[in-house]
């Protein structure tokens, strides 16, 4: 079903309550029909539809806003385009004051596809602040420049690409303090959760000394202290990653080389020594990956198999284009790739495929962005993320 098909549809849709004398239950009439349809069955109906309907739909009345918007139906909505066969891979850059998304279904980058057009999914304002841009479940976290008062603030941003909706979130006081922070998703609680953590540099030495978390949901946003035993500097460049819950960051301890676990239900900490200077961190079939470059054994991919034991398996890469190492939006696919964006952003656009147990690259011709943004083949974006497992998420915060 088309989106003109879709939007024909939610203009005939009518939905209407009635109490009966003998009964307190609602009962749920769609269009013209005299049929009863049970309030499960519209949602079953419903969850199947692209999100950009759903949010159509939710303007029909008051009862659809209130049962499209409900717990109940987010919840079931955002199971439904969890599923395998509805992952996305997610691009976003800022380009002359504005952040534009674009999308596609992962399948279309299959190992016969040699030609990608995403589809435009939103624009907005803002400059971006080179400390972050995160995504997580769908939902991407990204720090932007405001003016506030005459003075220009960074601030934390939270947009939702499916539905278009942006939020800023209340900021970390942090006098004379640097910020790190990162998005993390609860898949047990289903919860999203901002974690902060003010920065001192004292006497040359810097380390980690307050930590903040911020659970998104409904109701005022606000940030609360949360403990952590232990002294640690996380490393300003390196973006993080969150796979099953656990949040994953590069820090070190005691000048020790350690990535940095926070388990976003429980909210604990623990961290796991690496003798490699890392390059970046991937999710790898649904394991922390890490990407070395240049040390002893080459070129190796580490991926963390036990956390608790701290087991680690080795892949040697052999990359023939040696410019990876200069990109900066790498990720993993659950097939067993390793993916990257090319940089500096040139025409014709190409994301690369590299098959770890072939040692061989393919590549697909991303096209059709360059349009919609009234890009000049001369000017450039100022860094491209990528994001994939890209999920469609319904959540609205107030």
């Amino acid at each position: 079903m088309n989106i003109e098909k879709n939007n024909n549809l939610v203009k005939h849709l009518k939905f209407v309550k009635r109490h009966t004398r003998s009964s307190k239950n609602s009962s749920t009439y769609v269009g013209g029909f005299s049929e009863t349809l049970p309030k499960e069955l519209i949602t079953e109906i419903l969850k199947r539809l692209p999100l950009k309907t759903i949010a159509l739909c939710r303007c029909v009345s008051k009862e659809w806003d209130s049962l499209l918007s409900s717990p109940y139906f987010t919840k079931s909505f955002l199971t439904s385009s969890s599923s395998s066969t509805r992952p996305k891979l997610l691009f976003t850059f800022e380009f002359k004051g504005k952040w534009h998304f674009f999308s596609s279904p992962q399948h279309h980058f299959d190992e016969t596809a040699s030609v990608v057009t995403p589809d435009y999914q939103m624009v907005i304002s803002g400059d971006w602040y080179e400390e972050v841009c995160l995504s997580a479940n769908g939902f991407v976290y990204l720090y932007e420049k405001q003016m506030i008062k005459g003075k220009m603030e960074r601030v934390p941003v939270l947009c939702n690409p499916s539905t278009g909706q942006t939020i800023s979130l209340p900021k970390v006081r942090a006098k004379n303090n640097e910020l790190r922070s990162f998005l993390g998703y609860d898949p047990i609680e289903k919860k999203f959760k901002v974690l902060c953590m003010t920065v001192t540099r004292y006497r040359r030495q810097v380390r980690s000394r307050e930590h903040h978390v911020l659970t998104l949901g409904k109701g005022n946003l606000s940030w609360r202290k949360i403990e952590c035993d232990s002294t640690y500097f996380p490393q300003k460049h390196n973006k993080g990653i969150c796979i099953n819950g656990i949040l994953y960051y590069v820090a070190q301890k005691n000048f020790t080389n350690v990535i940095a676990c926070f388990d976003v239900k429980s909210e604990k900490f623990r961290f796991v020594e690496i003798e490699y200077s890392l390059w970046t961190m991937i999710n790898y079939q649904g394991k922390l990956g890490v990407l070395v470059h240049g040390s002893s054994d080459g070129d190796l991919l580490l991926v963390l198999d036990d956390t608790e034991k701290e087991k680690w398996s080795k892949h040697i890469l052999s990359f023939p284009d040696r410019v990876i190492w200069n990109l900066k939006s790498v990720w993993g696919t659950a097939t067993g790739e390793i993916v990257w964006a090319q940089w500096p952003w040139i025409q014709p656009f190409y994301v690369y495929f590299y098959n770890v147990e072939r040692q061989s690259v393919r590549r697909v011709e991303i096209q059709g962005i360059e349009e919609n943004v009234f890009m000049h083949p001369a000017d450039r974006p100022s860094e491209v993320f990528t994001f994939p497992n890209h999920v469609e998420n319904l959540m609205f915060l107030n």
